[in-house]
């Protein structure tokens, strides 16, 4: 039996019209690959940060955020603190994003090329599209989740719900490009604020400050509110979360495009900065979410250390504690209204990912083995339909590693794994290259090959923990770009350099 009332659907309806009528007006702006990729580099300020923000901000964001808070209480807001943190130090000090932002870079790997080789730059797409795709991978069945939970649509429909949120997103990215997808994501950082604020106030409403601080003590004990005290974190997931987040905000296809889009590197650091604090929220409110989520429903037999949530006598895994709170508290119409902002959320990440990752596919992978196969360059026109041929077919992989695979553990550290695939030895020979001058490109290859295998191998294969999985991947990269610079000799000097 559905949740919502005419109220709501109505609600949701003219908010998916409007939407995808705002993102395809982007077609009519579209002239030339750069335009259709980071929007002509003319983002402002204030725009920069909505389109940053709503790009890093989706309702996978909310559901493995407030997944962490009703798991480990408030000891998972270091998770939330160093990602706000660490974008702040970056968009002051302009560390990495400053000399981006002057190359004039439309993705991440094309540095490669300008600072090593063509054929890092190809091996850097591979796994930068690897990785981002196979991250990007579970986030439509969380996302139909969360829809179908809230709303009441049955179960059945997820497939549905999923197809539908997909082909809606694809419809103004393949048309439009970045320009659409600002737009859209513009209406969608409005919407998606005053939801964020309206669940805030009902979560605590309903939970009572002072029960979900008795419920985290009761349950966890310190290790909820410290994140050195949790055995599931530590001070090993904080170094990894301090380096991982450096390379997020600096190599990270989509939140690096938005650099790529403003008019300037001085733009580019004031976006990261004030988009900083932002984050912090970002974090925070889902996890407290999740906290009264755990305060609600935390009655069920206990898995790692956290009760499995029951909601009228059934037992749900803890990812959708959050949303069948939401569910129960939620009126009519406020219900619709912030269903309307996740699905905000939910179409402005998707679609800036779908582009993000055809955008390497088709700059940093095709068009590379074009031109080492001799072929000649394609033109705009050509550049812009080779991307939209990629967004289908990344959209079709979605579809299926959606309905098939289901992370091990907490998604958060799903994500952060499959994101390390490529960070890891991207994000050292960024720096390495940028600020090393001894760097060189066999020291690329060891660090990108070193990086992924120290990412894939123990989590997927040996089934280690992601703390130790990230630090070793890391640790991989570092020690691989240092010795094959050592025992390559010196690289001659570089515009990237």
């Amino acid at each position: 039996m559905t949740h919502f009332t005419g109220v709501d659907w109505v609600i949701v309806i003219a908010y998916l019209a409007a939407s995808v009528t705002a993102g395809l007006v982007g077609k009519r702006f579209i002239g030339s690959v750069e335009r259709y990729l980071v929007a002509g580099r003319e983002l402002s300020l204030y725009v920069g940060i909505a389109t940053l923000a709503a790009t890093e901000i989706g309702t996978i964001t909310y559901m493995y955020n407030g997944e962490l808070g009703y798991k480990y209480g408030f000891a998972s807001f270091a998770a939330a603190l160093i990602s706000g943190a660490v974008m702040i130090v970056v968009g002051r000090t302009g560390f990495v994003i400053d000399r981006f932002r002057q190359l004039k870079l439309m993705t991440v790997p094309e540095y490669f090329e300008r600072r090593y080789s063509r054929g890092l730059r190809l091996v850097t797409g591979v796994l930068v599209a690897l990785g981002g795709i196979l991250n990007m991978g579970v986030f439509l069945r969380i996302e139909g989740e969360f829809l179908t939970i809230v709303s009441g649509i049955p179960v059945r429909y997820l497939v549905v719900t999923m197809t539908v949120i997909l082909l809606l997103e694809l419809v103004y990215t393949v048309v439009g490009g970045m320009v659409s997808v600002v737009i859209t994501d513009f209406i969608q950082y409005v919407l998606l604020s005053v939801a964020t604020i309206l669940v805030t106030a009902y979560a605590v409403y309903y939970a009572g400050w002072g029960h979900i601080v008795q419920k985290v003590n009761a349950t966890m004990g310190l290790a909820g509110f410290s994140p050195i005290a949790s055995p599931n974190f530590g001070l090993t997931f904080l170094l990894w979360q301090t380096l991982l987040w450096f390379s997020i905000h600096t190599c990270w296809q989509t939140t690096a495009m938005r650099v790529f889009s403003t008019r300037d590197p001085q733009t580019a650091g004031r976006v990261m900065t004030w988009t900083g604090f932002i984050f912090l929220g970002r974090g925070m409110l889902p996890m407290l979410w999740g906290i009264a989520a755990l305060t609600l429903f935390g009655a069920g037999p206990m898995v790692n250390g956290a009760p499995l949530p029951v909601v009228n006598g059934q037992t749900l895994a803890p990812i959708d504690a959050m949303p069948a709170m939401l569910a129960q508290i939620l009126g009519p119409g406020v219900k619709g209204l912030v269903v309307a902002g996740m699905l905000a959320a939910t179409m402005s990440v998707n679609s800036s990912y779908l582009l993000g990752w055809s955008a390497v596919i088709s700059q940093d992978v095709f068009l590379p083995m074009r031109q080492l196969m001799g072929k000649p360059p394609l033109g705009s026109k050509a550049q812009i339909l080779v991307n939209r041929i990629a967004n289908l077919f990344v959209s079709l992989f979605l579809m299926f590693w959606g309905l098939y695979y289901t992370p091990p553990g907490a998604v958060y550290l799903y994500l952060n794994i499959t994101g390390t695939i490529f960070l890891a030895g991207a994000f050292v020979s960024v720096v390495a290259g940028l600020y090393w001058r001894r760097a060189n490109v066999v020291g690329g290859y060891a660090a990108m090959l070193m990086g992924a295998v120290g990412a894939v191998v123990p989590f997927f294969f040996l089934h280690w923990s992601e703390n130790i999985t990230g630090m070793i991947s890391f640790g991989l990269a570092a020690v691989g770009l240092v010795i094959g610079s050592l025992a390559g000799g010196r690289s001659p000097a570089t515009e990237a350099a």
